[in-house]
């Protein structure tokens, strides 16, 4: 293979990965904390402080500075290290997915029974006031409740190397089951059992995309493709995640991180909950964020496959 064109797939792969991993922690310093964002520096400098344009620049900087390491490492690596790299974006993308399962999981099963409490008014009977407010509150329910848990489900994903699409399922196959159950047997039925059915929904097929295309398990046409070599496929393997794959989840995360009132940042910067009032979940906001992981984790797996490809053609070539 043309030593350019190996340098310009690994390069991309690399771009690819670490500035979207700049852009959303800017995202976070601009949209949660207050920083004045790369556009700043777009501006005319009387209107800004000093701490705005130290700030703006230090922005600009983590892009430049990332651009350049990408360059620089994507024409000194060797053929060697190509499949290590993707063997750490994949797993990376692994870990995020395996997090978010189990952040979810945790989430939805406290924040459901708290629901439970709330639309019973079993919780009047313990509390009051300011107490009682605060499970009702969406910011003090997402801050202190939500984020801990997050937290914690973060960790359970380091420790448990394992993927947990099938108990998941199962788990979300449990609860269409117990909605079945308490509407048409107990007449029973709250808005909090539709909202854990929908959240575990999502999250299984939004947060499984990445490890379905580490298997090779996404829906294609395999009209050409099979009749491709073992070279053929990995080309195609290449060329439909730059042109195609990768693209589309950069296109989601840029869009949906665009400013304060983007789709994902909008829903999440107001705690949104569920439109059902307080006898729902307040896990609206999740569904939003889902997008957020889905783009990230299926860019990861996208560069982790251009690599896997580009290290099966480069040995095919040797």
């Amino acid at each position: 293979m043309n030593t350019q064109i190996k340098s310009f797939i690994i390069i991309f792969s690399f771009l690819t990965v670490y500035l979207t991993i700049v852009f959303f922690f800017n995202n976070i310093l601009t949209v949660y904390l207050g920083w004045p964002g790369i556009e700043a520096l777009l501006k005319p400098f009387k209107s800004l402080s000093t701490t705005q344009i130290i700030l703006s620049s230090l922005q600009w900087m983590s892009y430049i500075l990332i651009v350049a390491y990408c360059f620089y490492s994507g024409y000194k690596i060797n053929n060697s290290k190509i499949l290590d790299y993707s063997n750490k974006f994949s797993n990376f993308s692994s870990y995020v997915a395996r997090s978010a399962f189990w952040t979810i999981f945790l989430i939805g099963v406290v924040d459901v029974i708290i629901s439970l409490l709330v639309s019973e008014k079993i919780l009047d009977y313990f509390l009051s006031g300011s107490a009682l407010n605060f499970f009702t509150k969406p910011s003090s329910r997402v801050l202190y409740i939500h984020l801990p848990l997050a937290c914690i489900g973060f960790i359970i994903g380091y420790i448990k190397k394992t993927p947990g699409f099938i108990w998941f399922a199962t788990l979300v196959v449990f609860a269409e089951t117990a909605i079945v159950i308490t509407r048409y047997v107990f007449y029973y039925e709250q808005a909090f059992m539709g909202d854990l059915v929908r959240l575990w929904y999502a999250a299984i097929f939004l947060f499984s995309s990445g490890y379905t295309l580490l298997k090779d398990g996404h829906v294609r046409v395999d009209i050409l493709y099979v009749k491709f070599s073992e070279k053929g496929k990995a080309i195609a393997n290449i060329a439909g995640s730059i042109l195609f794959g990768i693209p589309l989840c950069a296109l989601t995360l840029f869009f949906g991180l665009q400013g304060r009132t983007s789709i994902i940042n909008a829903p999440v910067l107001s705690f949104e909950i569920t439109q059902q009032g307080v006898s729902g979940m307040y896990i609206k906001y999740l569904l939003a964020a889902f997008l957020a992981i889905f783009a990230i984790t299926m860019i990861f797996q996208f560069a982790s496959l251009i690599l896997t490809s580009l290290n099966q053609i480069l040995k095919r070539t040797s």
